[in-house]
């Protein structure tokens, strides 16, 4: 058995946000079911980010602008128990598959809107972009530093965060119906993601004091709270209270700290930073990373060793905790990737197929739907579908 046996989601994503969304759910069960048009999801010609946020689910091609298209669509909503669609609002109720539209065909329709801002406000008919939203929403100046270089994040945070919040709302959605019968419209965004990330930063009362400690070459907020270049390699030092600061100071020999009036107590520490920061870059430059974290961890002092991600395809504790797993893809062979967040411990996820190819399983759901052999090649013909046969 698994969490969401039974469930079926009708998938109207496309790039990150969405599409991470219903992999969320494929991995807990849900038969997913992903709708492309004829040329694919854009995200599909970029290679392995497509694997990621598109494993588990089924595909199929089909032209949704026309009435054919709309005709297969309208069905299988109608076995479905949710939806998720993630275009700029407005874009589908000019093909009336918006919520009020298609709550009339599945009336216990959960319908999941992964949007840029919203459906309301200024901004919710302007492109919603991960980047533009980590400009927009204070996240690189808040890196970079007030009147500093704003800083860009790598990683996508709120393309991944929105779809988070996404799943949840569904899962919310479907605990309720369980009790009225009745379905219901789930909306978040980019935005609501982007200050769910920071909600500690927007934080306001008389009286508060924000503090501002980006920098355009943050390594961390303090002396005893940030990363430092070892002899050979770079490891991140976390020491937080009197005990892990005594333990820090016999292991790097520097005992004399402990009677410095400048480092005595944590306030003087505070006030005396660069100068500690001087003291333990010069210390730890003596011995390599994996020298000192052993040390380090033999006393209790947190810490951990900066690492890239062609070591973590490889770390023993990441691969026995199965947080990177392998499958067979038709394409690429043996896959290695992430694997499933949520751990229960009755009804474990898995990784049920790798993403699907473009509308690799088009003929097969539609011969679920009621559609004859027959049917579907006069449906390819007209180019109302599309997909491997």
């Amino acid at each position: 058995m698994y969490a969401l046996d039974g469930i079926r989601v009708t998938d109207l994503t496309t790039m990150i946000a969405g599409p991470f969304c219903s992999t969320l759910l494929a991995d807990m069960g849900a038969d997913v079911i992903k709708v492309e048009s004829l040329d694919g999801d854009p995200w599909r010609y970029v290679g392995g980010p497509f694997l990621a946020t598109n494993r588990g689910k089924r595909g199929i091609a089909m032209d949704l602008r026309k009435e054919e298209g709309r005709e297969i669509f309208h069905k299988l909503v109608a076995t479905s128990d949710i939806l998720v669609e993630n275009a700029r609002f407005g874009v589908w109720h000019r093909l009336g598959l918006d919520y009020e539209s298609l709550s009339k065909i599945k009336p216990d329709l959960i319908y999941v809107s992964v949007l840029g801002h919203g459906s309301t406000g200024p901004y919710s008919t302007r492109p919603g972009y991960d980047p533009l939203l980590q400009a927009r929403s204070g996240q690189m100046v808040g890196q970079g530093g007030l009147g500093k270089t704003p800083v860009f994040h790598k990683v996508a945070i709120n393309d991944y965060a929105a779809p988070m919040l996404g799943a949840f709302g569904a899962m919310l959605a479907l605990f309720v119906r369980t009790k009225t019968g009745k379905g219901q419209h789930v909306e978040t965004s980019l935005t609501n993601a982007s200050m769910a990330l920071q909600c500690h930063e927007f934080i306001d009362y008389a009286g508060f004091e924000r503090k501002f400690r980006g920098d355009t070459d943050l390594k961390g907020f303090r002396a005893t709270y940030r990363i430092y270049e070892t002899e050979r390699g770079w490891l991140f030092l976390f020491c937080i209270n009197e005990e892990q600061w005594r333990n820090l100071c016999h292991t790097l020999g520097l005992e004399n700290l402990l009677s410095d009036s400048r480092f005595k107590a944590p306030q003087k520490r505070e006030e005396n930073d660069q100068a500690l920061v001087s003291i333990l870059s010069e210390t730890f430059r003596q011995k390599p990373a994996s020298e000192w974290l052993r040390l380090l961890e033999e006393v209790r002092v947190p810490c951990a060793p900066q690492k890239d991600i062609e070591e973590l395809l490889k770390d023993p504790h990441f691969l026995q905790n199965e947080l990177v797993v392998d499958h067979d893809h038709p394409e690429f062979g043996r896959t290695r990737q992430v694997g499933i967040g949520p751990r229960l411990s009755e009804t474990p996820g898995r990784i049920w197929r790798p993403a699907p190819r473009l509308g690799e399983h088009t003929d097969q759901i539609l011969g679920e739907l009621g559609y004859s052999p027959e049917e579907i090649s006069e449906l390819r013909q007209k180019r109302v579908i599309a997909g491997r046969v």
